[in-house]
């Protein structure tokens, strides 16, 4: 491990944040052939269609990039490894009963969060930067599983992160995602839409590779107006030098697609089709833009890059039942980055009572995000949705000598949905190790993610006949997380 004193993140994760992400979660060697003879903003569509099945949720999957210290979001505050002062001496989170410290530095208070190993009972409660995702909880449509993870990996962002998509520890030769499986394994809910997934990224995420129909948009909302406002997309243009450049907002939108359809309208397979698909799929997605998109139930979604892509994901969803777009999105997946924290995590800041710093920060994006989406299209629009949220694994026990800390294995995933069976942490949890230094020491994964994932690809995606292709070599366990 390198010195973080003077870095927020380690290299690897630096280094995979500064290469193109599509570089790093290609889905193998045919796409790359394509894409290498192809302009950097085309975006990428694969099509199929066969007739509908039954119902099945959208599932809306967020990656939280970078290692989320989940024992922060999840806070085990009587363990007593966590609670003796010299392992967290600025991290630690308090007992939300304990009077001595202020409200401020206190864990929010949860019903159903406790476990039982032997005669001890461990309990849990939320960061207080989460308090946005109170309501989802207390209505049961939250649930938190803690000590969870994928049961053979090791510390490296660029192979957790891999293996994890795959869903498949140790799949060096897997260029497919858990969720690209799905739904290449499955006949679209409405065989005219010309898109079934959307990955907010530079490039399609490792998750949904090799899904049908499946489009990266590096930027789903890049502005509070109407969603999805894809700009970013159709203002393509020729430059002087004959190459590809994006137009200004003066261009109209007609010359820009026409633009779009003519500079490939004699180009072949499969580059040729992929651009009139693309073009089709930009006018789509515009379209609903162009209608304006209210949250219901004032739900106020955050000014930022997640709360844009979480509101223009609730404005696809809410078009699915509008038969004039005749668009049907399955999947929407999500990256948020900057989670990597070996430095200046969080403080308690006395004079404001609250505490500050780059992973608070994140996490009440999180919570305000989550929570205006939970308001919106759970609470008040009734829509079959699941999200998911994950990250590659979780952080050391010991908070280190930058007041960060390092890589660990165990972590947290959040489930959210309106046939989630939340409102409690489900974990078994095996105690943090009192080996010392704490530094050196990992919460054990318990719970293998994938138990988590097949349940919901079984039970909300309707899907269970694929498991074995989905998940291949992994048996799963349901845990009751959903209906």
């Amino acid at each position: 491990m390198s010195d973080h004193s003077t870095k927020f993140c380690c290299d690897e994760y630096a280094e995979l944040s500064r290469r193109r992400f599509l570089q790093v979660t290609g889905a193998g060697a045919t796409a790359a052939a394509v894409l290498s003879t192809a302009p950097a903003w085309l975006p990428r569509v694969a099509y199929a269609g066969t007739p509908p099945t039954s119902a099945r949720d959208v599932v809306v999957s967020i990656y939280l990039r970078g290692g989320v210290d989940g024992l922060s979001v999840c806070v085990p505050f009587n363990d007593p490894v966590y609670a003796a002062p010299a392992t967290r001496p600025n991290l630690r989170v308090f007992a939300p009963d304990d009077t001595t410290q202020p409200v401020g530095r206190r864990a929010l208070a949860i019903a159903n969060a406790s476990a039982t190993s032997g005669s001890n009972t461990f309990n849990f409660g939320l960061h207080p930067a989460l308090s946005p995702l109170l309501p989802a909880y207390q209505a049961g449509k939250f649930l938190i599983v803690q000590a969870t993870g994928l049961t053979s990996t090791n510390k490296s962002h660029f192979d957790a992160q891999r293996w994890m998509e795959n869903g498949q520890a140790n799949s060096n030769n897997v260029f497919t995602g858990w969720l690209g499986r799905h739904l290449a394994s499955t006949p679209p809910i409405n065989p005219q839409s010309a898109l079934r997934a959307i990955g907010v990224a530079d490039g399609l995420q490792r998750t949904l590779a090799g899904a049908p129909l499946a489009l990266p948009v590096p930027n789903l909302q890049s502005n509070p107006g109407n969603p999805p406002l894809l700009n970013n997309l159709a203002a393509v243009t020729s430059s002087n030098s004959g190459g590809y450049g994006v137009a200004g907002t003066s261009a109209s939108s007609t010359s820009r697609r026409a633009f779009l359809g003519n500079a490939h309208a004699g180009v072949p397979d499969p580059l040729g089709a992929a651009a009139a698909n693309t073009l089709n799929t930009i006018i789509r997605l515009n379209q609903i833009g162009a209608t304006g998109y209210q949250p219901a139930g004032g739900a106020v979604y955050p000014t930022s890059s997640l709360g844009y892509a979480m509101r223009s994901t609730a404005a696809l969803i809410n078009a699915n039942d509008d038969a004039s777009v005749n668009q049907f999105v399955e999947a929407v997946a999500i990256d948020v980055g900057n989670w990597d924290t070996h430095s200046a995590q969080f403080s308690f800041n006395v004079a404001s009572g609250v505490f500050t710093g780059q992973l608070v920060n994140n996490l009440n994006g999180l919570a305000q995000a989550l929570g205006a989406f939970f308001t919106d299209v759970i609470a008040t629009r009734n829509k079959r949705v699941t999200v998911v949220v994950v990250s590659e694994f979780g952080r050391r026990v010991g908070e280190n000598g930058t007041v960060g800390t390092d890589h660990g294995y165990g972590n947290v995933a959040m489930v959210m949905g309106s046939h989630i069976l939340g409102g409690r942490v489900l974990t078994t949890w095996p105690g943090l190790p009192s080996g010392t230094p704490a530094t050196n020491q990992d919460l054990q994964v318990t719970t293998d993610l994938r138990h988590i994932l097949a349940e919901i690809v079984s039970k909300r995606l309707n899907n269970s006949a694929n498991l074995p292709s989905i998940f291949p070599g992994f048996t799963p366990n349901f845990l009751n997380i959903c209906t």
